[in-house]
């Protein structure tokens, strides 16, 4: 019996997220309601509020799950080569494509996420989304000291403020080339693909020995 209650409400959740993620593309998140999502989920508004508190809180569990696919990406790209320097471009990769794919909650990635235990306890997928932010830092981390030791790269470097500093670098590089890639290609003669390529070279250059 308990086993066929969590399947529903796997099931419920399932629909009701989907349905929020296909609104929240469609409609962007300010303007769509929780009627509509009930609308497209086919159920009703009070079965959303059995799962949900908010919509803000159905957004914080999309959020989460797309943190989670972001950071096995982010594993991924770390293993798929002995070199650090191909493991640095895997990386750079994989963040623009996950901005191609989910725009929207690349956004939400580098926003200020509440570590306050009220908010936790409010809403426990908040803890969710802070610890798997802390699990992409700890493996960026363990990868910057392994290149440090490994003489890859400056020994002087500190290595969990290197993931900060390249982690804000990477994705505000992404956003410029997506927000200006009009003017890049109409005023500058320049494609958005040459000038990541250009700018996540630039950005490692600062950090080799």
């Amino acid at each position: 019996m308990r086993k066929k209650r969590n399947a529903l409400i796997q099931f419920n959740r399932h629909y009701i997220l989907e349905a929020s993620k296909q609104l929240f593309l469609e409609k962007g998140i300010e303007k769509t309601t929780v009627d509509d999502i009930a609308k497209l989920a086919d159920c009703s508004k009070s079965t959303i509020y059995v799962y949900f508190k908010s919509k803000e809180e159905i957004f914080n569990y999309i959020v989460y799950e797309y943190m989670s696919v972001l950071r096995q990406g982010i594993e991924d790209s770390i293993q798929s080569s002995a070199e650090f320097i191909e493991c640095y471009y895997a990386i750079c990769r994989k963040m623009v494509d996950f901005r191609n794919q989910y725009p929207m909650y690349f956004e939400s990635i580098l926003a200020e996420i509440s570590v306050q235990s009220e908010d936790f306890e409010q809403q426990p997928i908040l803890k969710d989304i802070h610890r798997v932010g802390e699990e992409i830092n700890s493996s960026l981390e363990n990868f910057i000291r392994k290149a440090i030791e490994d003489g890859h790269l400056r020994s002087e470097l500190d290595p969990l403020l290197t993931v900060f500093s390249l982690w804000g670098s990477i994705c505000g590089i992404i956003s410029l080339a997506d927000k200006k890639r009009k003017y890049f290609e109409s005023d500058l003669n320049l494609d958005k693909q040459k000038f990541l390529e250009y700018s996540f070279e630039l950005l490692l250059s600062c950090l080799l020995k």
